[in-house]
């Protein structure tokens, strides 16, 4: 909807935010208010539901804006101060973004307590405004109002946290299966509350990875859950981050970033290597050749012939062997005591030298013994 003046840009507000992002709906009452002059902020999304502005730096210069409608001789730097108040609206109109069954104020225990969720949150929301922010002035009609206002600049709110939050939006997307691409990330995250935030981070990991096809659909909760646990306590390290040089703290920013994404599919990793195991119908047996062998040998010493397969429809064998010949009655019994390591049989008597020789001995005389190898010297 197209506004033309500051009231109505203040009504059509959260209508906006909604209809941009996807949201299924805001959590601003509909009411607004000035910060407190002293704190050095441009505006809050208070736990009421209430919206508070910074005269100076928003009001002001959005009422001027309209003030001066459809004036095309703006200089960058009034342009710059009406797109930076403009950019506030948007990132406090965000934090009162909600998904069904949802409202803002339900974060505030885990926004003041639990580990990474300001960071995230804040980090989140600012880069989503900073991406957004001319399909905003799309949507109110405002690049009417003031020409120019979708190129010119805005500062970054958040500076510490921002690239963090760029990484960890890339490496998701990245790493994605299902086509997720960095903004699409980006808004997810924004559209629900700051408790949520993580929660959205996992399922989009967990969803567009391999495990939905390794893992029974029921531990799709207990899967999310763990991965969400895993970044939380690294993203927080964000306020670790102290320095005044911009490289370096975009630097380290980004580091912690793309430390979250590790911790997050780490346990990915993890689910993987556990779900992905083969069962115990499909598991190799350790040392079934071995053992294979020693029933043959037996079975050979046994007199018994050829060995036989295993009477199983799914297990493929090998061609059939031909039948071996019986061993004569005194080799058998040597070959038994051979292979079982046992004293010899009372029975067994010497052989005569016209008994002796390989088992290829005829009735008619003595077989030929078979050559070997000349040895060289």
């Amino acid at each position: 909807m197209k506004v033309t003046s500051y009231r109505e840009l203040m009504d059509q507000q959260a209508r906006a935010a909604v209809r941009i992002s996807g949201a299924h709906h805001s959590s601003w009452d509909g009411q607004l208010a000035e910060t407190d002059p002293k704190r050095d902020v441009n505006g809050v999304a208070r736990w009421d539901h209430t919206i508070e502005y910074n005269r100076a730096r928003v009001v002001e210069p959005l009422e001027e804006m309209f003030q001066n409608a459809r004036h095309y001789s703006q200089d960058p730097k009034t342009l710059q101060s009406y797109r930076e108040a403009l950019k506030t609206v948007l990132h406090e109109n965000t934090h009162m973004l909600a998904g069904e069954g949802t409202q803002h104020a339900q974060a505030q225990q885990a926004f003041a307590n639990k580990p990474g969720v300001k960071q995230v949150e804040e980090s989140f929301t600012e880069l989503y405004s900073q991406q957004q922010l001319n399909a905003y002035i799309d949507d109110l009609g405002l690049e009417e109002i003031a020409p120019g206002i979708k190129q010119a600049d805005a500062a970054m709110a958040y500076k510490r946290y921002v690239p963090a939050a760029e990484t960890l939006a890339n490496s998701i997307a990245r790493n994605s299966q299902g086509g997720l691409t960095s903004d699409e990330v980006v808004r997810r995250m924004a559209i629900v509350t700051a408790d949520q935030k993580f929660r959205a981070a996992a399922e989009m990991i967990y969803d567009n990875s391999d495990l939905p096809g390794l893992m029974p659909p029921e531990q799709r909760a207990e899967a999310v859950r763990r991965i969400e646990a895993a970044m939380g306590p690294e993203f927080a390290k964000l306020e670790n981050v102290k320095s005044s040089d911009d490289a370096i703290r975009r630097r380290q920013s980004a580091v912690i970033g793309g430390r979250t994404a590790t911790a997050a599919y780490d346990v990915v990793e993890d689910l993987r290597q556990q779900w992905g195991m083969p069962g115990p119908e499909q598991q190799v047996r350790r040392g079934v050749g071995a053992d294979r062998e020693t029933t043959q040998a037996n079975e050979q010493a046994n007199g018994n012939g050829a060995h036989q397969g295993v009477d199983d429809p799914g297990q493929l064998s090998g061609p059939e062997e031909p039948a071996r010949p019986d061993l004569p009655p005194e080799l058998a019994a040597a070959a038994r005591v051979g292979l079982g390591n046992s004293a010899p049989l009372q029975s067994a008597t010497r052989l005569a030298a016209d008994q002796q020789g390989s088992r290829r001995t005829t009735a008619t005389g003595p077989a030929q013994q078979r050559q070997g190898p000349e040895t060289q010297r």
